[in-house]
């Protein structure tokens, strides 16, 4: 038995679901989180109940107007190749009824077999609303069961009430779309079919809902003024059957405010507010980055040291030999310097987690769209460029709910320039390398000035994504910009059961790319910078052993490609390899510096490229050359699954392709300027 989710954004779809399920799928406190359709089994703990759960992208109406709410549409009408679910959990948020209220009617409209989950009872309570489930249960024919989706309270009844849903009720509408109405019923469309394809042809957003060619015909023949004032009084037959249903329950006060909002506006008074609020919101993002580094740079140490201690026991209980070099200066060096990192990750995905169930990252863009609209920009972009600060993929699957193609089109170019989890390594490498080593080098204090310097580089992403995001706007991809219309949900204390277990799974995630990507290629690179085994250059004449492999020839004559921005051939190598990854540039730099050590003790990368200096005796990595490197990071499309995503979401190569060169050639520019002109003036 299908049974599919339904609901408005942000009524507690996906954690009904995970309650269902058992899954862990990250949910947030604000609209849009779920872009696609997710499926899994009902958990075991309900006996021998078989149902498949289908969690659907949050929709305000079944008339789509953006990708998301299509398939939302689709999977609930059917259509060619798909079937309808056996059932609905028309999931309503009580603290709302009356914005939640006609998207259930057009649902019931359906005639799917139906249970409502009266979600959110809890904040309800709260709020002094008290809902009669057992009124509401009688006004629309089908199972109400209260339920708190977060702690999963009423779960049970709900998967009870699945075998005895209810046919719901019988709705009527006015004569005026009865004619109207008729024709698409004699093109072979259901009566409810019928009334979507009416509201969308006056919408103009048909081409969503997937019209048969009959059917768009029978469309045309009627014509959009004709299909307006039907839709038209089918609409405010609705809102009418809405009124009715909130007077029925006493809920009349609900029709001109939200109860729950009442602390919530209080709140927003300041966090909303043009120039408080921007304050705020600065303020927040310094807090976060300086915390990554006063936080998580004590763990990096003892990771660093738990490392250098696993290389050394291995090579003193296996000795000198090909495998102790493949596990120590290979696998340790390459891959764990990458990992070293992971402290910093999870507090990044930490506090990400924490202002998205706060429902604060809603207010922020609604804060931002005043400067997003200046600029041409889709005020609905901001969530999905935000959520590129983790990672780019999933952020760029959230522009489905972006209406306009050429506004999703900006924003997936946009979103790559964000600063990703997966350049955080990189950032934390150079930074706590480089900068600030010691309390009298230190604007505040070391850590506080290596927070800021990882926020500027932030803020440098986020500049240059709105810039070009302008440009793009004004050019090649010029279209009026709509307004911002988004739901402000009340504030919530983030639920840090869920947000831990959201930043494991992310974590646990980075880890596994480290152990896959990485690792094989750590192996490869390894092979190709140890052979062939040639002693040349001991004594210190001529070539070093790695400069002399294979893959060190390669690097060298790589160098004058990488030399005008400051960096040198194993910088040049790894910027080669990151081309799969982003992290491979530190586990390549970590392997170049484990393999090139003269001693069998191992090297901890920060240490290694602070003290590294050339024949000379000059420092090969000077802060100038590491803000150029972070710099060519901040633009670089290091990011073969960001360009594979792009590629699945345009439906072709053209705009990855663009992104691709258009990114690489903007970055080394970047880098080449800084470099160049730091010189010059003498840093």
């Amino acid at each position: 038995m299908r049974v599919a989710v339904a609901g408005n954004p942000n009524v507690g779809k996906t954690s009904l679901f995970n309650q269902l399920t058992g899954a862990r799928h990250s949910v947030g406190n604000y609209p849009g989180m779920t872009v696609e359709q997710r499926e899994g089994t009902l958990a075991s703990r309900w006996g021998d109940a078989r149902y498949q759960i289908i969690d659907l992208p949050g929709t305000y109406s079944l008339s789509p107007v953006s990708e998301d709410e299509a398939v939302a549409f689709r999977c609930l009408h059917g259509g060619p190749g798909i079937s309808p679910p056996d059932a609905v959990v028309l999931v309503l948020d009580a603290t709302n009824l009356a914005r939640n209220l006609y998207f259930a009617l057009q649902v019931l409209e359906l005639g799917l077999p139906t249970v409502v989950a009266l979600n959110m009872v809890d904040a309800a309570k709260q709020a002094g609303l008290h809902i009669d489930a057992a009124a509401l249960e009688k006004a629309l024919g089908v199972r109400v069961v209260p339920t708190v989706a977060r702690t999963g309270t009423g779960v049970d009844a709900l998967v009870e009430a699945l075998a005895d849903p209810g046919p719901g009720p019988t709705l009527d509408y006015p004569d005026v779309a009865a004619e109207t109405l008729a024709k698409l019923e004699e093109h072979g469309a259901s009566p409810a079919r019928a009334r979507w394809l009416l509201c969308s042809e006056a919408a103009d957003t048909v081409a969503l809902t997937g019209a048969t060619e009959a059917e768009s015909s029978a469309l045309a023949s009627i014509g959009r003024d004709v299909c307006w004032v039907a839709a038209r009084s089918i609409i405010a037959a609705r809102y009418d059957r809405v009124e009715g249903l909130l007077r029925t329950l006493a809920l009349g006060d609900a029709l001109e405010s939200a109860p729950a909002m009442k602390g919530s506006e209080r709140v927003d008074a300041v966090l909303t507010h043009p120039v408080l609020g921007l304050a705020a919101f600065i303020a927040a993002m310094a807090l976060v980055f300086v915390s990554i580094y006063s936080w998580a740079d004590p763990l990096v140490g003892l990771i660093e040291d738990a490392f250098d201690g696993l290389s050394g026991a291995i090579t003193e209980a296996l000795g000198p030999g090909l495998l102790t070099e493949l596990l120590t200066d290979g696998l340790i060096a390459g891959v764990g310097n990458v990992l070293v990192f992971v402290p910093q990750i999870a507090m990044l995905f930490l506090f990400l987690g924490l202002l998205e169930d706060s429902g604060y990252l809603a207010r922020a863009a609604f804060l931002l769209d005043r400067l997003m609209s200046r600029l041409g920009l889709h005020g609905r972009a901001f969530i999905p460029l935000l959520s590129g600060y983790a990672c780019a993929i999933p952020a760029i699957m959230g522009t489905r709910t972006i209406s306009s193609w050429k506004d999703r089109v900006v924003t997936m170019l946009m979103i790559p320039y964000m600063s990703c989890s997966a350049r955080l390594p990189i950032y934390a490498l150079i930074i706590g390398a480089l900068f600030v080593s010691t309390p009298d080098d230190a604007w505040i204090s070391p850590s506080v000035d290596r927070g800021l310097l990882l926020l500027s580089m932030y803020l440098l992403s986020t500049v240059s994504a709105l810039a070009i995001g302008y440009l793009y706007k004004r050019t090649i991809l010029a279209s009026p910009t709509p307004p911002l219309v988004l739901e402000l949900p009340p504030y919530r204390v983030p639920r840090l059961r869920n947000t831990l277990s959201v930043v494991m799974d992310k974590t646990l995630a980075f880890i596994k790319g480290a152990g896959t990507v990485i690792l094989a290629f750590t192996i490869v690179l390894w092979a190709v910078l140890s052979f062939p085994r040639d002693e040349t250059g001991a004594g210190g004449e001529g070539p070093t052993k790695i400069e002399a492999s294979y893959g060190g020839r390669v690097a060298k004559s790589m160098e004058p490609l990488v030399e005008p921005i400051g960096q040198d051939w194993r910088v040049g190598i790894g910027i080669l390899g990151s081309f799969a990854a982003r992290e491979v540039l530190v586990s390549t730099l970590g392997l170049a510096y484990g393999m090139e050590a003269d001693d069998e003790d191992p090297v901890q990368l920060r240490q290694a490229m602070r003290e590294d200096v050339d024949e000379a005796g000059n420092p090969v990595h000077t802060r100038l050359s590491g803000l150029a490197l972070m710099v060519f990071f901040v633009y670089a499309c290091q990011c073969m699954s960001t360009v594979a995503v792009v590629k699945r979401e345009t439906r072709g190569w053209k705009w990855p392709a663009f992104m691709f060169v258009s990114m690489t050639v903007i970055a080394y520019v970047a880098a080449l300027l800084v470099f160049q002109i730091g010189r010059a003036l003498g840093f």
